[in-house]
């Protein structure tokens, strides 16, 4: 019987911007009970679609659809720190739920994807159908335990790890090594997450602190030297490091997932002043305490990086500021329906909820807003529909 490492020999896996295509040799698969394993390569959750492109006596293809941007395992892990290695480790207990079942999970870093915040599985075994086979629970545990210290030590393959542990001797892969079950591995992982959860919060607080006092001393030192230094320390003092320090504020409760937190660590700071990465982290944390669906905030949030444009975050930043008009004209500067209809049904409610505006000019604004909500709420092909707002 192969194993699952042998389904990775070279040629054995192909990977482009849309697809992964996976070649199996005759020993691998059972030619005769083929069409049971076609239901399994449905698209369900965690599981790319995929599709037979060729059978014979020697040979079996199946090919995994995909978009670009699903990034494999082995793509991202180099470019993640130890927390977020973690945290991706932890996601990845979903594949937990396949143990004793017929679908057996080819475990690799080459074989798993990451799209947003999901996880996606292209190749799987069924049974004593299609390689890999269906393993006992000793085994599905050594092929987890192998993928979860692949994810942590991404220097290491996944087929040495897959043998053993050898050459790590740190605490964390010793208490990996000796979990019994994937039960107590998965708890290992949320208890890690949670330690540096700590360790990254005190790590912001004593930098703060740190800052704090150095500048103390070192400007009561300098600022007798002269009345320019004085005026300028006096200004990083009573201004910048205050910012700065709210700003690690606002990271650390961000980390600890407090988005109200995070609101209010930034509510009295221009949003001018604020780096890239904290417009970021407040634009993420008015989208998770906003008034949107799961599914609407898990597409806002992909399409969302510190790489965005500065319009995209500020637009988000005004929203939760109630500026409304300065969010209306980055959304029409930028022309995403989305925003726009967002913005908009925002627009109607403050005005429909201001009782000191005039009865003419209040009606004026309603009308032109529910015009603007129903052409943005039309889908191509539609007539007009009800206006939502009423």
């Amino acid at each position: 019987m192969k194993s699952e490492k042998d389904v990775f020999k070279k040629e054995g896996i192909k990977i482009t911007d849309e697809r992964v295509e996976i070649q199996l040799q005759a020993n691998q698969y059972a030619l005769d009970q083929i069409e049971q394993y076609t239901f399994f390569l449905k698209p369900k959750r965690n599981l790319l679609a995929g599709d037979v492109s060729h059978l014979s006596t020697e040979k079996l293809i199946i090919q995994y659809k995909k978009t670009n941007q699903m990034k494999c395992f082995s793509q991202v892990l180099i470019k993640l720190d130890f927390y977020q290695r973690l945290l991706l480790a932890q996601k990845v207990n979903q594949l937990c739920d396949f143990m004793n079942g017929p679908i057996q999970p080819l475990f690799h870093p080459d074989n798993l994807f990451l799209f947003g915040e999901e996880i996606f599985l292209a190749h799987r075994g069924f049974m004593q159908v299609i390689a890999p086979y269906t393993v006992t629970e000793n085994d599905f545990l050594k092929q987890y335990r192998a993928l979860v210290l692949a994810i942590l030590y991404p220097n290491l393959s996944y087929e040495s790890l897959n043998g053993g542990s050898e050459g790590l001797t740190d605490d964390l892969s010793k208490l990996l090594h000796g979990a019994k079950n994937v039960t107590e591995i998965n708890q290992i992982i949320s208890d890690q997450i949670e330690t540096q959860k700590e360790i990254r919060a005190t790590e912001l607080r004593v930098v703060s602190r740190k800052n704090y006092f150095i500048f103390k001393w070192g400007s009561l030192l300098f600022s007798l030297s002269t009345i320019l230094f004085a005026l300028l320390t006096g200004n990083y003092a009573f201004y910048q490091l205050p910012q700065i320090e709210r700003s690690m504020d606002a990271q650390a409760k961000y980390i600890a997932k407090d988005y109200a937190g995070v609101l209010t660590a930034l509510a009295d700071v221009s949003p001018s002043l604020f780096s890239q990465s904290i417009k970021y982290i407040v634009a993420v944390s008015v989208i998770q305490l906003d008034h949107l669906t799961s599914l609407e905030k898990t597409a806002i949030l992909n399409q969302l990086s510190q790489e965005s444009s500065e319009n995209r975050l500020l637009y988000w930043i005004y929203i939760d500021r109630n500026k409304l008009q300065q969010a209306l004209d980055i959304a029409q500067n930028i022309g995403d329906e989305q925003y726009l209809l967002h913005v908009y049904t925002k627009l109607y409610l403050t005005v429909k909820m201001n009782d000191q505006m005039s009865g003419e000019k209040k009606q004026k604004l309603l009308k032109n807003y529910q015009e603007k909500i129903s052409q943005y709420s039309k889908k191509p092909g539609e007539n007009k529909s009800e206006n939502p707002t009423k």
